[in-house]
């Protein structure tokens, strides 16, 4: 779908009175993904320093998929008055030894969030900020770092949440860490053509699926379960950001492997699982396991902004996908524009994207979701990040 048809298909949907920020054409959605961007940014400004936001405001881990959308804004728009400070923040907070386990580091999910920033960066061609140390270089560092601890003494793999024995969360293996190692491993087979990579993802997606952190047949993505109890019994909540982690990573599969026997059937299933789970009776997202009830913690009111952004790139990576996709990507926006639009202004994003109204529900996530989804408009005919040239199955990593 070009883009033209893709705007107006958006903005046929939404009201043209009273609108501060649209996508009825390219240069207003630019302007609208610039206003939201801004807006993220007084978050870092406003007490933040070395990458990271002010902890009040958001998580550690969440600093990184801030900037993470900051570089796919610069991509999409141009945008570029950002760039020196995104990557003097993820240098700073990757440390000396480049893998982002500094003293902030709460879990293996931490660190990958931050290893799949520069891993973006990598992939959009950031400028880093040292010339002896490309991008690649710590997300290949976090991947083999986090990889080390795959843990074969319970449940026949998978990471642990967190990493520290002492760590309330240890005696827990989680989606979201294994999914985040998935689909790091898929980008960088991707990348670099090292099909070494490519094998490891496929290995982590069959124990994913071995477990049942994977439904076999709706595709509904659990959160994780105990591994003191052999991973046994499943916590069945499911988040947004779960399903699309996975449904990327796959997305990233498909497209660099080719293998359609494999891995369409696979993407198919969570596209459908992403659709059915978190989006509202008109197609909008929604973070279903807390919104409606309006008992979404801190990190749960950023998961939209993840699936949106992963919808968003699967569509364009596999077209296939976006006849689904898309219209979500329509109601959402809508929704989103509308909840801007009606808050106090100078681009202003509460959290629901449902009302049509302003929630009054503002802060680093709700914003940052805001970004992705308008952004997600420009990703569906930008070209795709970096693919390098395949290399031989027996290179190993």
């Amino acid at each position: 779908m070009s883009f033209r048809y893709f705007v107006l298909a958006v903005y046929a949907a939404v009201p043209v009175s009273g609108l501060a920020l649209n996508v009825r054409t390219k240069d207003a959605t630019i302007s609208a993904a610039g206003t939201l961007a801004g807006n993220l940014m007084k978050y870092y400004d406003d007490g933040g320093s070395d990458g990271v936001i002010p902890l009040d405001k958001s998580n550690w881990w969440e600093s990184a998929t801030a900037w993470n959308g900051l570089i796919q804004h610069w991509y999409y728009t141009g945008d570029s008055q950002y760039n020196d400070e995104i990557a003097a923040g993820i240098c700073a907070q990757a440390g000396i030894t480049k893998n982002f386990s500094g003293p902030n580091t709460l879990g293996n999910d931490d660190q990958l969030w931050w290893a799949l920033t520069a891993m973006t960066a990598a992939e959009y061609n950031l400028s880093s900020c040292t010339s002896e140390t490309p991008w690649l270089n710590y997300a290949q560092t976090v991947y083999n770092d986090v990889a080390s601890r795959w843990d074969t003494q319970t449940c026949n793999g998978g990471l642990r949440w967190q990493i520290s024995p002492y760590a309330n969360g240890y005696d827990y293996k989680a989606s979201i860490a294994n999914g985040l190692l998935f689909q790091l491993a898929a980008r960088l087979a991707r990348y670099t053509g090292n099909n070494a990579y490519s094998d490891q993802a496929a290995s982590i997606w069959n124990w994913t699926r071995a477990v049942g952190f994977i439904h076999e047949t709706s595709y509904a993505v659990y959160d994780g379960a105990t591994p003191s109890q052999d991973c046994t019994s499943l916590t069945t909540d499911q988040w947004s950001y779960n399903v699309g982690v996975y449904l990327y990573g796959v997305a990233v599969m498909l497209n660099y492997t080719q293998d359609d026997a494999t891995w369409s059937s696979h993407l198919n299933g969570l596209v459908t699982a992403a659709i059915a789970g978190f989006t509202d009776s008109n197609g909008t997202l929604q973070e279903s396991g807390c919104e409606p009830s309006d008992s979404c913690d801190l990190d749960q009111l950023s998961f939209k902004a993840y699936l949106a952004r992963w919808l968003a790139l699967s569509a364009a990576l596999v077209p296939a996908t976006a006849r689904q996709i898309t219209p979500i990507l329509q109601s959402s926006v809508q929704g989103a524009l509308a909840s801007v639009n009606a808050g106090p202004g100078n681009g202003v994003s509460g959290f629901k994207w449902t009302t049509g109204t302003y929630d009054d529900n503002a802060g680093v996530g709700q914003q940052l979701a805001a970004l992705e989804i308008v952004g997600a408009q420009l990703a569906v005919s930008k070209a795709l990040p970096v693919a390098r040239r395949r290399v031989p199955r027996k290179l190993k990593i």
